[in-house]
């Protein structure tokens, strides 16, 4: 069975965190098959397993029988996922026959780790993780066009976002030997070192001229310019920002670095990102900023309850 016969790898971490940058790096060497977003276990196999639990559970606790349940086992149901993924894996395999490796990027992938533990119990995952208010800036910035029907609109949904997803994939972490860390901006530092150990992870050791030629076609700057890049997955224009560290210095406003820090400033302290005074300029703000917020929350309720009081009132005298 394809499942067993090949090592399979798995990119995860929050959108806007180099997970494209490190498909493509990986992508590139010979023994390694890749291509774009599948999604199966966002799209397909979580939806699926869902459905399945509700009928197993309306039989258990209601007694009434519908869906799968009534002709299949749990077996049957576990072997057509199987054989889904296989079909799906083996139509990917034929750009790279000869690949040892199944590489899968998805970063909803965060989210359904049990259901690839489910599938694929000795699957691989590489969590690439970036500092969460570079990736809001990104999210925001691409909520305004190619992703604007998933990208958050605003830095509260956005730090929540970018939370929800590392937090779920650092439970990969409990896979002693499966789980590999590394962090945006290393990697952008140290990239051939980094590059090195990710190779040796996933049981492909390279060298050094090899990995320097992939690191240089790989370069941020070389597929910003294309659509088409070095593995030929398609992107929506515009899908390569800036890629720079600490950009959100030069669009937080200290609203929103507050709003960010109350949200998901805990998990940016425990990964180092910055110390708990990173969202102040000075030690009077700690009142000032939350108080203002608060005003202003208030404000706009009673704004928009006079509002709807006038709306109604203009529309009951309207039918008089």
């Amino acid at each position: 069975m394809l499942l067993k016969e090949k090592q399979f790898v798995f990119i995860i971490g929050s959108p806007r965190s180099g997970t494209t940058w490190l498909q493509e790096m990986l992508g590139s060497h010979p023994l390694v098959c890749t291509l774009g977003e599948l999604q199966l276990f966002d799209f397909y196999i979580f939806p699926w397993i869902n459905s399945w639990k509700e009928h197993v559970n309306l039989k258990q606790y209601s007694n009434v029988s519908a869906g799968l349940p009534i002709i299949w086992t749990e077996k049957d149901f576990h072997d057509f996922l199987i054989e889904f993924l296989e079909r799906v894996y083996g139509r990917l395999l034929v750009n790279k026959p000869g690949a040892a490796i199944i590489l899968d990027k998805t970063p909803a992938y965060s989210l359904h780790i049990e259901h690839i533990e489910y599938l694929i119990p000795n699957a691989k995952y590489i969590h690439i993780i970036r500092d969460g208010r570079d990736v809001a800036v990104s999210l925001n910035a691409a909520s305004q066009g190619w992703a604007k029907h998933w990208a958050p609109k605003d830095v509260a949904s956005a730090a929540s976002m970018w939370k929800k997803f590392v937090l779920t994939a650092r439970d990969a972490r409990n896979f002693n030997g499966r789980y590999f860390e590394i962090k945006y901006e290393y990697l952008l530092e140290n990239g051939l070192e980094v590059l090195g150990s990710i190779f040796d992870f996933i049981g492909l050791p390279m060298g050094s001229e090899e990995l320097e030629s992939i690191y240089h076609n790989c370069q941020f700057e070389k597929m910003k310019k294309k659509q088409l890049n070095v593995n030929k997955f398609y992107r929506a224009q515009n899908f390569f920002r800036k890629g720079r560290p600490g950009d959100w210095q030069n669009v937080f406003t200290l609203k929103q670095k507050y709003i960010f820090h109350r949200i998901a400033g805990d998990l940016l302290l425990d990964l180092g990102y910055a110390e708990d005074n990173w969202w102040i300029d000075h030690n009077y703000q700690r009142i000032t900023i939350p108080l203002s917020l608060y005003l202003t929350r208030k404000y706009n309720k009673i704004k928009k309850t006079i509002y709807n009081v006038l709306a109604s009132l203009k529309k009951s005298m309207s039918q008089k």
